[in-house]
């Protein structure tokens, strides 16, 4: 293969990427809001530690490298839970 074919096929990966976050984006907003209804507080460190556990079970060796990218992710998960909470307060 060559250099710009496998650049190709890593923009078509990072589209899916970005699709897939910004739809687990869209469904923290969505718990955020189930959350706040019921009371709930936005973190729920047993449902994070059970991510992170799944994450290191099917990424194996790579655990390493996709950990960070995790943890953002809950991490900005967290931020829009958060935002959800600071609208609903202003209304």
């Amino acid at each position: 293969m060559k250099l710009e074919e496998i650049r190709r096929q890593i923009d078509v990966i990072d589209d899916e990427i970005l699709t897939l976050i910004l739809k687990r984006l869209e469904y923290s907003g969505i718990i955020a809001q189930i959350k706040l209804g019921n009371g709930l507080p936005i973190y729920d460190e047993a449902r994070e530690q059970a991510i992170l556990g799944r994450v290191e079970l099917v990424s194996g060796k790579s655990y390493k490298f996709v950990l960070p990218i995790f943890l953002e992710i809950l991490s900005s998960s967290k931020l829009i839970q958060q935002e959800v909470r600071n609208s609903a307060k202003e209304d």
